[in-house]
């Protein structure tokens, strides 16, 4: 396994270990990383893991939700039905 390096996806973090916090990785990498980042994750976590992530993250925003069901090719109410971020209204109307 390839070792994580430190970069600016985990500058706040001062340990990381890949196994014991893959989930929080995988949601970080996704959530902002580049295709190095993504490489990597590929590498050391395989599809399937990463996949199975995704659909149970509740913290990714809209964009990189978008992004990655159309990548995995997962229809997006599958993927947002997770989700906890709901269409709020108006702050004048709560």
């Amino acid at each position: 396994m390839k070792t994580l390096q430190k970069t600016s996806l985990f500058w706040d973090i001062d340990r990381l270990d890949p196994q014991k916090h893959e989930k929080f990785i995988i949601e970080r990498i996704l959530t902002f990383g580049d295709e190095n980042d993504f490489k990597w994750a590929l590498d050391t976590y395989g599809e399937e893991r990463i996949k199975k992530y995704f659909l149970e993250s509740r913290n990714l925003d809209k964009k990189s939700l978008s992004f990655w069901c159309q990548y995995f090719n997962f229809d997006y109410l599958k993927c947002t039905q997770n989700q906890s971020v709901k269409k709020q209204g108006p702050f004048w109307k709560r």
